[in-house]
């Protein structure tokens, strides 16, 4: 969801438009038992083009209601979204419940209300949507249990059949420690990052100096915890609050969620505490579990997943670097860690933190921020990898590290 203003809607049918209003629309909420106050939740819509002729959803803009009343700015955006004849097309947002539209609402359910442009023909037409969002407020008090750089804050009664509380917070200290040694970096001045039980919302979790879980999940999490099962999303968490300096070396989507794994492999193979597993539920397409409740050590994890996983990228060369996944992108970094050690990729990401130090700005474009990492990379490792970030088809040539070097002032080391 963009939450900007944006220009009035036409609500009326262009001039000559004579074709049969063929497109509906379906409004939802993702999460029906309700959003939390300042809370993230998720909306869908389903159109449905019934005529014989394309058309077109164009924008679409909305505003809270509570009570009846419009409370705060309009929001939305621009959809562009192709609406093929005789087909159904879905569209997800989400959107975060403001804490005065809950307490306006209150005991009664807010609502997101809208007009979806859409072109039919030669014309314009505005569907109209409402979408009810109940407040979710957790039926218990949450208590705080804190470790050493990390804590747990969830409802009162889940620590009366949590057993192994001291475990858990043993090894989640122990992996912050782990990607301290990888990065340097300290996220939130080293203050504690708490793991918080909050209401659902469209994700398991997601990072921040309160790491906020999805309450359905919760109880399984634990129950995985007192069986010996490590969280990997608790560690991949942590891992996305380790990307201090990720305007350096993030280009999209799927990169960001990599440098969160690529922290978490490093933890799970380092970490002092080796006594807990991981369930063998992620696979590589060309290399499935034979059952998925095989239970791995850390490094069994990386090299049966991480590192294979590309294998299926780099066998379609019709497949464009853009289109890579964070598993792809894993696969080949992985395969370099795994020829020259951890120790470039230490010294990767205190090269970006000396390059902030010195004033200097990141990279702006995807293109830039790739051959920048292959340059100090290069030098890291001593060797040239031009090559390497070729066959997974990276945009990088020989010039264009070298210009990169060049421009970031980094000197070869001998």
């Amino acid at each position: 969801m963009r939450l900007h203003s944006t220009l009035p809607l036409l609500l009326t049918l262009m001039a000559g438009n004579c074709c049969a209003q063929s497109v509906t629309l379906a409004a939802s909420n993702r999460q029906p038992k309700g959003w939390g106050a300042d809370g993230w939740g998720g909306f869908r819509f389903v159109f449905k083009n019934a005529g014989p002729a394309d058309a077109k959803a164009l924008s679409w803009t909305a505003h809270w209601e509570a009570k009846g009343k419009k409370i705060g700015d309009d929001f939305g955006g621009d959809a562009n979204l192709a609406l093929p004849a005789g087909n159904e097309i879905t569209k997800d947002e989400v959107g975060v419940l403001p804490a005065t539209v809950a307490a306006t609402a209150r005991p009664g359910a807010a609502a997101i209300v809208g007009v979806f442009r859409v072109m039919e023909g030669t014309g314009e037409r505005a569907l109209p949507f409402r979408i009810e969002v109940p407040e979710y407020i957790l039926p218990e008090k949450l208590k705080l249990v804190k470790g050493k750089t990390a804590g747990i804050e969830l409802m009162e009664s889940r620590f009366r059949t949590f057993k192994h509380l001291d475990r858990t917070l043993r090894w989640i200290d122990q992996a912050y420690g782990a990607m301290i040694e990888l990065t340097g970096e300290h996220p939130f001045d080293g203050k504690l990052m708490v793991f918080k039980e909050a209401p659902p919302h469209p994700w398991w979790a997601y990072a921040g100096q309160e790491m906020i879980l999805n309450t359905d999940y919760v109880e399984a999490t634990l129950k995985d915890f007192d069986d010996g099962i490590i969280a990997f999303g608790w560690v991949h968490e942590v891992g996305h609050n380790f990307d201090v300096l990720g305007d350096w070396y993030i280009w999209d989507g799927p990169s960001a969620e990599f440098q969160a794994n690529f922290k978490l492999a490093y933890a799970l193979e380092t970490i002092k505490d080796q006594s807990y597993r991981v369930n063998w539920k992620w696979q590589a397409v060309e290399y499935p579990a034979p059952d998925k409740q095989i239970r791995l050590r850390g490094t069994e994890l990386v090299e049966k997943f991480f590192l294979v996983f590309g294998d299926k990228y780099l066998g379609d060369a019709s497949r464009a670097w853009t289109s890579m996944s964070s598993d792809d992108i894993h696969s080949f970094f992985q395969r370099l860690q795994r020829v020259y050690g951890w120790e470039p990729f230490k010294a990767w990401y205190r090269s970006y933190r000396t390059l902030a130090a010195k004033g200097m700005k990141p990279p702006t474009t995807p293109e830039e921020k790739i051959n920048l990492a292959v340059a100090i990379l290069n030098r890291e490792c001593k060797v040239d990898l031009v090559s390497a970030f070729q066959r997974w088809r990276f945009p990088v040539t020989k010039e264009t590290v070298e210009a990169a070097a060049l421009k970031f002032g980094l000197s070869a080391k001998t």
